[in-house]
């Protein structure tokens, strides 16, 4: 007899299509993706796996810039709601106070929520989000750029939550429509999925949010990033330049330490209409 309450991680764990944002001032309008200064409001579908009801569980909300790893001393909360569910029953949840998204990275932020019940169903006694390993939790860490001659640029940070200090690697790869396909209800009513036929041809790490060369000579350097030395509770910017053929493209990120994924990000990008 228990309460199992969870929030579904996406493919990779870090698309959650549990997760999604309503902009404007009607909660239950379209999906779509927040606008900078502009009220928005967040839902989380939760599912009750236990064969015990989950009466007023907590349900809280997070925002944080685009990152791979962060925690809840890191995260900025957004509020919390309570739901009641049966043994088996899932539900949409809303967040009833509003998020006014503020202009960072561009305007790229991502989403967490976390589901728990005190004492029959607690969190992790930890400030880490373990995604991937903790149900309670899910992430939405997908950001959407248009390309300029098939040129992006996309600027985020590597923190490091752990008690001591780490290197990090990333590692970068594409993705396919099958990944995406269940984000396309939460990306906007008019957002049709684009054929990913875009191929990542070149791309350069750089440490500054800003290139200061063209972006022409900074993809010629062609320079992967060494792995990162980060002290313990800290983070480094990091900004991804790079080039795709003809053609939209998935783009994965992950953060490595020790041979594992511990956070990662992706990048949407879509090549300019004109």
């Amino acid at each position: 007899m228990a309460v199992e309450l969870e929030i579904q991680d996406g493919n990779p764990w870090w698309m959650s299509p549990s997760l999604w944002a309503v902009p404007g001032m009607d909660p239950e309008g379209p999906p779509g993706n927040p606008v900078v200064g502009q009220p928005c409001y967040l839902w989380a579908r939760v599912q009750n796996n236990g064969s015990n009801t989950a009466t007023n569980a907590i349900v809280r909300y997070y925002w944080a810039n685009p990152a791979v790893g962060f925690d809840r001393s890191t995260a900025n909360p957004i509020g919390s709601s309570f739901v009641t569910l049966e043994p088996g029953e899932g539900r949409d949840v809303l967040c009833l106070t509003p998020w006014y998204p503020e202009f960072f990275n561009n305007g790229h932020e991502c989403i967490l929520g976390e589901a728990f019940l005190p004492g029959l169903d607690p969190i992790p006694n930890t400030t880490v989000f373990n995604v991937p390993a903790d149900r309670h939790v899910a992430q939405r860490n997908l950001s959407v750029v248009t390309t300029a001659r098939m040129m992006f640029i996309f600027s985020f940070s590597i923190h490091n939550p752990q008690r001591k200090p780490d290197k990090f690697q990333l590692k970068i790869h594409t993705g396919n429509i099958d990944q995406l396909k269940p984000l396309q209800r939460h990306l906007g009513s008019n957002f049709q999925l684009p054929e990913l036929t875009g191929k990542l041809v070149r791309h350069s790490f750089i440490s500054t949010p800003c290139v200061t060369n063209s972006i022409e000579e900074t993809l010629q350097q062609d320079s992967p990033l060494e792995p990162v030395q980060i002290e313990a509770g800290q983070r480094t910017g990091i900004t991804l330049v790079g080039q795709i053929t003809e053609g939209a493209a998935l783009i994965h990120i992950e953060q490595i330490a020790d041979e594992a994924t511990v956070g990662g990000i992706s990048v949407l990008v879509l090549p300019d209409a004109a």
